[in-house]
């Protein structure tokens, strides 16, 4: 009899392995300015724009980002030295999301710079891999198609999707073969420098990031344990386990006049003029 390979357990979430090593941000133990352009909101959550504003504040962002990546780059002279372009062409699409879909997770931190140095450390890999071999040389369309589908791997492997990464594999091996491993610090720049303009464009009306890392939340760093109740803690905390009570659940409160959502918990816009409007109903 014919077995069905069940495909769905064919999956790998690397957030579970690195996830438990990842302290929880400390946004909240700092001045309110500084958490404010760092995306921390606590309670509070900017009140839903219209598209002409949204418009407003993306041609803004996108035209000082690029510009200032444009501007920076040119004052590199190691840049100019290994025919650097004057910015990549990739950095174009990573600016219409990182200042228009701010609240897609393929604009948020994480995937912006992390996709950006995995595609140029593989473009410029399989360009030098090609460049050993005259016959292979010859065809950078196929050195570029591998690094293109390779990058798209590692990134969803990695939970780093970004697509401006696959531009950016794409033209290492096709269009900035010239520049070679200069093209990692080219990228890393860039994106910290949009990165920089995003978090202060972005926040003066919207918010953004909405995490720097995972939406999921990350652990607490464990206080001093008291050597007094140590070994009491421990009894505990390994009974605990051993029971598989899970961690207390995130819940969101609606009360009257207010909604109250956990500061790691993202809603989309649709979502929270949902619960406002179960919240209006409350007398």
């Amino acid at each position: 009899m014919r077995q069905h390979i069940d495909f769905s357990r064919w999956h790998l979430d690397i957030d579970a392995y690195l996830n438990p090593f990842i302290p929880a941000p400390p946004w909240r133990r700092l001045p309110r300015p500084v958490s404010h352009f760092l995306g921390y909101r606590g309670d509070q959550h900017p009140r839903p724009l219209g598209n002409l504003v949204i418009a407003f504040w993306s041609t803004l962002g996108v035209f000082c980002g690029v510009l200032l990546i444009a501007e920076v780059s040119l004052q590199v002279p190691a840049f100019q030295n290994h025919h650097a372009p004057i910015i990549v062409g990739s950095f174009g699409a990573a600016a219409v999301l990182e200042f228009c879909a701010i609240e897609s997770s393929l604009a948020q931190p994480r995937n912006a710079i992390l996709s950006q140095f995995i595609a140029s450390v593989i473009g410029v890999s399989i360009a030098k891999l090609f460049a050993l071999n005259p016959h292979a040389h010859s065809m950078p369309e196929l050195g570029g198609a591998l690094a293109c589908a390779i990058t798209t791997a590692i990134m969803l492997l990695t939970n780093t999707v970004h697509p401006p990464a696959g531009a950016t594999a794409l033209l290492a091996v096709t269009e900035a073969y010239a520049v070679g491993w200069w093209l990692i610090p080219i990228m890393l720049l860039g994106c910290v420098l949009m990165l920089a303009v995003a978090l202060l464009i972005n926040n003066i009306q919207r918010r953004f990031p909405l995490y720097w890392w995972t939406p999921q939340t990350l652990s607490e760093p464990q206080p001093t344990e008291d050597p007094e109740r140590g070994e009491k803690e421990e009894e505990s905390s390994v009974s605990a386990s051993d029971l598989g009570i899970a961690d207390e659940p995130m819940r969101i409160i609606i009360q009257k006049g207010q909604v109250l959502v956990p500061d790691e918990f993202w809603l989309s816009v649709e979502e929270r003029e949902l619960l406002e409007q179960i919240r209006d109903r409350i007398q």
